[in-house]
């Protein structure tokens, strides 16, 4: 990590910046979104990057790959025990995992120093010098490394539900003071995103931390892959278990659509276009087909590696403090011991278990032949409204 240098910022030569204001919802004022995060400029001046973050999340996140939409079993207890350890969820071999263990001691003290200077950021350049993307990338990464750092804080706590919803919770907490303004984490899911965005997408840019929510990424979000990341994000989801499926004629959607519902006014219609526009070619065609639908899908389990498990009488967990300075680039790899780096950490049995599951399902799809074309034109036409009075994806620059 040295001469490392996080969110670096310099002045283009010979730019103009000329500045717009921020989409705002039918009916709403200026005045709900903070004074100094309403307007973007046109062009871009400024040269944004989050290489420390990106280093951290490529050396903590462990991909795990689209679902095949397999319930998983209930598992069994370990050997020589009564009760199974961890997450017992039939979601649990969905979405992306953190190994939360490495944010500890000065990993910790790292992640709340890159935390701080992106706080600092729109303090030194004010907002109205940046491009809409660069804005949205901001804001997703400052919200995602402030719940990881919280949630490590809390660590091993594993059901996050009312540490993150209840009144006064972790999301209401004035954690951050940006350009002056003191925010929490659903100023800026509520108060920032929804309204300059109004746009679905940016909901699956933000990892509440829990299974049921959206990827956390092995990269930073940037000015240029922003749109393109947010994308693969809502596919992911939405042709996930976690995200949506039907039973019966009923669609079943996670609660994450009931928390952005003002996002998709028209609830149950709005839901079912969106849900069908990222979805597979068969899944969409039962979505379309849907009498109702029922945000009511939840999994609120940390999304840890570990799943919150640290003291095994079968493992010793070792130094989680020198999991950063590996240099390992392969997550996998490194925890079970074949890195290159000779450094190897003895895992639970419960993580162990999940990352050989997921490398068999890795395998099988890698190892699927289909021998079937997609055709775009056997897709069942979309509603003509998608999201009233706009474009679903955006105006990606």
């Amino acid at each position: 990590m040295s001469d490392m240098k996080t969110s670096i910022l310099r002045r283009a030569l010979a730019a103009t910046a000329l500045s717009i204001a921020l989409a705002l919802p039918a009916g709403a004022t200026s005045t709900a979104v903070p004074e100094p995060f309403r307007v973007a400029a046109e062009k871009e001046t400024l040269d944004i990057r989050y290489d420390d973050w990106s280093y951290i999340l490529k050396a903590t996140v462990y991909e795990a790959g689209r679902s095949d939409r397999k319930i998983a079993p209930q598992p069994e207890p370990d050997f020589g025990r009564r009760h199974k350890r961890g997450n017992k969820s039939p979601y649990r071999y969905e979405g992306n995992r953190i190994f939360f263990p490495a944010f500890v001691g000065e990993n910790l003290k790292m992640t709340s120093r890159i935390r701080r200077e992106l706080e600092a950021m729109p303090g030194a350049v004010p907002m109205a010098e940046w491009t809409r993307n660069q804005q949205l990338a901001y804001w997703l990464n400052l919200y995602n490394i402030t719940i990881i750092e919280q949630l490590a804080l809390r660590y091993p706590e594993t059901s996050l539900k009312k540490v993150l919803y209840k009144k006064g919770g972790l999301l209401d907490e004035k954690l951050l003071t940006v350009a002056g303004v003191k925010l929490s984490l659903n100023d800026i899911h509520h108060k920032i995103l929804i309204p300059n965005w109004q746009d679905p997408l940016v909901m699956y840019g933000l990892f509440h931390g829990y299974i049921g929510s959206a990827n956390i990424r092995k990269e930073a979000y940037t000015a240029q892959n922003v749109y393109e990341l947010l994308k693969e994000n809502a596919e992911e989801f939405v042709n996930s278990n976690r995200g949506a499926k039907m039973d019966g004629d009923k669609l079943e959607v996670a609660e994450l659509y009931k928390i952005d519902a003002a996002l998709f006014p028209n609830f149950e219609e709005d839901v079912k276009a969106h849900v069908a526009r990222f979805a597979d070619q068969s899944f969409a065609q039962r979505v379309y087909g849907a009498q109702a639908v029922k945000a009511e899908t939840d999994e609120y389990y940390i999304a840890d590696l570990n799943q919150g498990v640290i003291n095994d009488d079968n493992m010793n967990i070792g130094n989680p403090a020198a999991f950063l300075g590996s240099g390992s680039s392969n997550l996998e790899d490194f925890l079970l011991g074949r890195s290159d780096s000779g450094v190897s950490f003895n895992m639970p049995n419960v993580a162990k278990e999940y990352i050989r599951t997921m490398a068999r399902k890795r395998a099988e799809r890698e190892g699927m032949v289909s021998v079937e074309e997609y055709d775009d034109s056997q897709k069942p036409e979309e509603p003509q409204k998608d999201e009233p009075g706009k474009e679903e994806t955006g105006n990606p620059e």
